[in-house]
């Protein structure tokens, strides 16, 4: 007996199930691109508070030091190749009330700090000298040269340190008299973006000024 089929049975035709895959491969397609949007805004983020915690920190950091201690004049030399007994540094000039270096030494005269820009490596280091037994100065212990205040997180694209006064204020003559007398100050320009690591660019511009506390009057 020949067995009959049901003419009128229902079921998916080839385009129909054509149409239903490209469907599902274009929602499939919209949910992985938005996860991967929400997966990279999340890195993104993570990477930008990274950014601005090494430049919080290191801007604290300059805080401190400068606040504690007074700009060393005395480091800033003639020129740029040689340094002064009292810096063992070659700092240069301050040119136009700015520089790469900053110095900085506590009220007592025992201890030292200085900050440096490299602009062809993109850091910014440090070194302390603490005042040694024969009166000189002497790398200041758990150093043994520059060594850097940020991560590989931050490229510091650019930055100084400007001074002002860009000279010994308490050192010229009638200081005393003088009725324009105010506290020698440091403002710190830096602009910096995010470390090579990165697919994306994120840039961030920082500024603040900082009066030294101790009075030499």
């Amino acid at each position: 007996m020949r067995k009959e089929y049901n003419k009128n049975r229902k079921g998916f035709t080839l385009i129909e199930l054509l149409i239903s895959m490209v469907v599902f491969v274009l929602i499939m397609g919209i949910v992985a691109s938005s996860f991967t949007s929400i997966v990279r805004a999340q890195k993104d983020a993570n990477e930008v508070r990274r950014m601005y915690s090494e430049v919080r920190g290191f801007a604290d950091l300059l805080s401190e030091e400068a606040r504690l201690g007074a700009i060393d004049y005395k480091c800033y030399a003639e020129e740029a190749t040689s340094y002064s007994y009292d810096c063992q540094e070659a700092l240069g000039t301050i040119v136009n009330g700015r520089s790469n270096y900053l110095a900085v030494v506590r009220k007592d005269g025992l201890q030292k700090t200085i900050f440096k820009y490299d602009p062809v490596k993109k850091t910014v280091s440090m070194i302390k000298y603490e005042k040694t037994e024969s009166g000189g100065w002497g790398i200041a212990p758990g150093y043994t040269g520059f060594r850097d205040v940020m991560g590989d997180a931050v490229s510091v694209e650019k930055l100084s340190f400007a001074i002002n006064p860009d000279t010994d204020p308490y050192a010229q003559a009638g200081y005393s008299l003088n009725a324009k007398q105010f506290q020698p100050k440091v403002t710190l320009f830096m602009q910096v973006k995010n470390g090579k690591n990165s697919k994306s660019e994120f840039n961030i511009d920082f500024q603040t000024t900082i009066s030294s506390r101790v009075y030499n009057r």
